[in-house]
C-alpha cells in the first residue's frame, strides 16, 4: 500500500489567508521579502489541482503554467521553490525538456486521481506572447509579477479556463494568481492596483516587515508588529536586514511601499513617510477657512502646487504638471480653469502665490516676466525669498518634521501622485561617478519630479514665511469674511 502523504498549510497572516481563499479571476499579493507569498502561491496551485472537479473517470485534470521573466530566475527560484515542496517521487516526475514540466499523478484518499501539469515558462519580452498562443491552461501562477510586461500578463488572462474541456467536467474555477515585491510606482501594476482597479481583479497588500517610527532623532525604521510569516523567519529578520541598505531599497523590499530604487540619494529620505504623511482620503479645500498657498515653478515645464493651512497643519491639496508650454498658456488654459472649477468661491488674489525667483526675469517671455504675467492674470504673485536648494528643501523639512496636536504638520493628498513619487525617491541627488565613498550632486537631478517639487518648495516657503514682497498683500474677502493683508491671512 502506498504511503499516505498529507499536506497542511497554516498561513501566518490575515493577508496570506485571504490570498489562499480568494476566488477572484485574478488575485495578486504584494509583500516584502520573506513574507511567505511564494510558498502561498505554491500551495494555492496545489490546492486547485487537488480540488479540481473530477471527470466521469474520477480523474482531476488540470494544467497550470508558472511564469517568470527569465529562465535563470525560473530555474533558480520558481522551479526550485515548487520542487522543494512537491518534488517527491510519490507525486510525479519533472521533465526538464523545453519547457520544463512537472507531471503530477497521484491518488487521493477519496478514490479520485490527480493528473495535473505545472509547465514552467520564461516570458521576458512583449513578443513572448506568441509562446502563449494556442496554449490551453487551467490557470497561471505569475511569480514576481513586477518583472513581467503588461502585454504578457494581459495575454495570460485570455488563456486560462481552456483546459480541461467543460463538456467533460462542467464548470470549474480558473484564473491567475501572482506574487510580487513592491514595484516601481510608475509600473503598470501600480496603475492597475491603485487607479484602474479592473473588475474581477483583487490586489492584496501585506503589511511591511518594517514601519517608520518618529523618535527624538527623527524617523527610524522598526519591526512592524503586524508583519506576516515572522514565525517562519530567523529571529529579528527584518531589523537585521536594515543594516547597510539604502532608504529607497528598504521602502520597497522591507516596508512594502511602492517606490523607486534609484542610484542616488532621496532628498527627503530622513523626513518623509507615506505611512505618516499621506492622507487616507483625497483632501478637499475648506473654502470658509481661507489660508490658501500656491507654489509655481516656471520654464517650459510649469508646475503648480496648491495647499491650505488649517490649525497649523499644511494640507497639500492639488498638483498641476505640464510639459512643453510657456507660463501664459499654462495659466490661461490649465491653472485658471482648474481653480475656477475646484476653488470656484476663492478669488485668485486670495491665493498666496510664491514663485520661482527666476520669474522676475523677462527674457523668455517677450518682455513680460512670468511673475508679471501671473499678476496680470489676477494672481497675488511674488518671488520666493531665495532660490538656494538648501533653503528650499529646509522649508519642506520644516513641515515634514513637525507635529501639530498629535498630527503631522504636513499632510499630502493621495491625488498628488507626482509629489508622492518624488518624495519616495524620484526627487533625488544624483550619485557622482567617482571612486571611494559615495558622493552626490549638490542639486536635485532634473527629471519629471523636479519641477513639481520645486513648486512645492516655493509653496512651503510662503507658508513658513519666506516672503519677498515689494508691496503689502491686498485685503481679500472669502464667502463674505474679510481677511487682512498680513501673512497667513
Amino acid at each position: 500500500m502506498a504511503e499516505l502523504l498529507e499536506y497542511r498549510f497554516d498561513p501566518d497572516g490575515d493577508t496570506l489567508r485571504r490570498y489562499m481563499a480568494s476566488r477572484y479571476r485574478v488575485t495578486f499579493i504584494m509583500g516584502p521579502l520573506g513574507s511567505g507569498k511564494t510558498v502561498a502561491s505554491c500551495m494555492r496551485v496545489f490546492t486547485h489541482m487537488t480540488t479540481m472537479t473530477p471527470d466521469a473517470e474520477g480523474i482531476r485534470r488540470s494544467r497550470w503554467v508558472a511564469v517568470r521573466n527569465t529562465y535563470p530566475d525560473l530555474e533558480g527560484t520558481t522551479m526550485k521553490d515548487w520542487m522543494e515542496l512537491f518534488g517527491g517521487p510519490e507525486l510525479g516526475k519533472l521533465n526538464k525538456d523545453f519547457p520544463p514540466t512537472h507531471h503530477l499523478n497521484f491518488d487521493m484518499d477519496d478514490g479520485t486521481t490527480v493528473k495535473a501539469e505545472l509547465v514552467f515558462m520564461a516570458l521576458d519580452r512583449p513578443d513572448s506572447v506568441r509562446k502563449l498562443r494556442g496554449l490551453q491552461a487551467t490557470g497561471f501562477w505569475l511569480n514576481e509579477v513586477k518583472e513581467l510586461e503588461e502585454d504578457i500578463v494581459d495575454m495570460c488572462d485570455l488563456r486560462h479556463g481552456r483546459y480541461p474541456n467543460r463538456k467533460q467536467v462542467g464548470d470549474y474555477w480558473h484564473g491567475m494568481i501572482g506574487d510580487t515585491n513592491a514595484p516601481d510606482d510608475m509600473h503598470w501594476y501600480y496603475r492597475k492596483a491603485e487607479i484602474d482597479k479592473p473588475e474581477g481583479w483583487k490586489f492584496l497588500k501585506q503589511p511591511g516587515g518594517v514601519i517608520q517610527h518618529r523618535t527624538a532623532e527623527g524617523m527610524k525604521w522598526v519591526e512592524n508588529p503586524l508583519a506576516e510569516n515572522v514565525r517562519n523567519l530567523p529571529k529579528d529578520y527584518y531589523v537585521t536586514g536594515l543594516s547597510g541598505k539604502k532608504e529607497s531599497w528598504i521602502k520597497v523590499n522591507l516596508a512594502n511601499q511602492y517606490g523607486h530604487i534609484v542610484d542616488g540619494k532621496a532628498i527627503y529620505a530622513d523626513e518623509y513617510s507615506d505611512q505618516l504623511h499621506i492622507s487616507q482620503y483625497v483632501l478637499q479645500p475648506n473654502i470658509k477657512h481661507g489660508n490658501f498657498y500656491l507654489g509655481i515653478d516656471f520654464g517650459m515645464t510649469p508646475a503648480a502646487v496648491i495647499s491650505q493651512e488649517i490649525g497649523g497643519q499644511l494640507r497639500i491639496l492639488d498638483e498641476l504638471v505640464s510639459e512643453g508650454m510657456g507660463i501664459r498658456t499654462f495659466v490661461r488654459d490649465y491653472l485658471k480653469p482648474f481653480l475656477a472649477d475646484r476653488y470656484k468661491d476663492v478669488p485668485l488674489e486670495s491665493f498666496d502665490c510664491c514663485c520661482d525667483p527666476s520669474g522676475d526675469d523677462p527674457r523668455d517671455t517677450e518682455g513680460d516676466s512670468p511673475i508679471a504675467i501671473l499678476q496680470e492674470e489676477g494672481f497675488n504673485a511674488y518671488a520666493a525669498s531665495s532660490n538656494k536648494p538648501q533653503t528650499r528643501w529646509e522649508a519642506v523639512r520644516y513641515f515634514l518634521g513637525r507635529n501639530v496636536g498629535g498630527r503631522p504638520a504636513f499632510l499630502l493628498s493621495p491625488a498628488c501622485d507626482m509629489l508622492r513619487k518624488g518624495f519616495n525617491g524620484g526627487y533625488h541627488l544624483r550619485r557622482l561617478q567617482v571612486s571611494g565613498a559615495a558622493r552626490f550632486s549638490e542639486q536635485a537631478e532634473k527629471n519629471v519630479f523636479s519641477h513639481v517639487h520645486d513648486a512645492c518648495q516655493y509653496m512651503c516657503m510662503a507658508a513658513k514665511g519666506g516672503y519677498n514682497f515689494t508691496s503689502k498683500k491686498p485685503d481679500v474677502t472669502i464667502n463674505g469674511q474679510r481677511y487682512t493683508g498680513s501673512a497667513g491671512y
